[in-house]
């Protein structure tokens, strides 16, 4: 509809991330976000796992 409050939000999308849509995941409960080994098993910068998430 052209009054949807989502034309917006795409328009941004289209215009700040013409890489692609953002990406989410979902972990199950008890993921240690807190630790090295779990960062870095997500992480997508240096020093990450070479097999992380992202």
């Amino acid at each position: 509809p052209q009054d949807s409050y989502l034309l917006q939000y795409f328009s941004a999308l289209n215009q700040y991330l013409a890489v692609g849509v953002p990406t989410y995941f979902v972990t199950t409960g008890g993921y240690n976000f807190s630790s090295a080994n779990g960062t870095n098993a997500i992480c997508s910068s240096a020093g990450c796992d070479a097999d992380s998430l992202t």
